[in-house]
């Protein structure tokens, strides 16, 4: 891992920044959202987290999509289709900010021997 950071460090903060910058973004339009939502009057309440929810991830896939972020290959970490890299990166970015976070600070550390 050592020598893919070294050889790759600028590409791979680069993706990461981008990945950051994206689940801050989508956070606060989801909290926009989330207002909208709370005052439409014929949406129950018990439907409103999952729906946030469902929008949020749907909104993170969408922008992985789009941008063509897969966070597992700034890791080195290859699929034999790259769409699911794709759509995970979209679930960690529509997790938002604090996920991302928590998501890369442990799968970024270095493996103890």
């Amino acid at each position: 891992m050592k020598d893919f950071c070294e050889r790759n460090g600028g590409r791979m903060m680069e993706g990461l920044v981008l990945i950051m910058f994206l689940s801050v973004l989508l956070e606060k339009i989801m909290q926009l959202f989330k207002d909208i939502v709370s005052v439409i009057p014929f949406f129950p309440d018990k439907f409103q987290p999952i729906t946030l929810e469902l929008l949020s991830l749907a909104s993170g896939i969408i922008l992985a999509y789009g941008t063509g972020l897969n966070a597992f290959e700034i890791f080195n970490v290859k699929f034999s289709f790259p769409q699911v890299g794709m759509i995970m990166t979209g679930m960690v970015i529509g997790k938002g900010a604090n996920f991302a976070h928590d998501f890369f600070t442990v799968y970024a550390k270095p493996k103890q021997r």
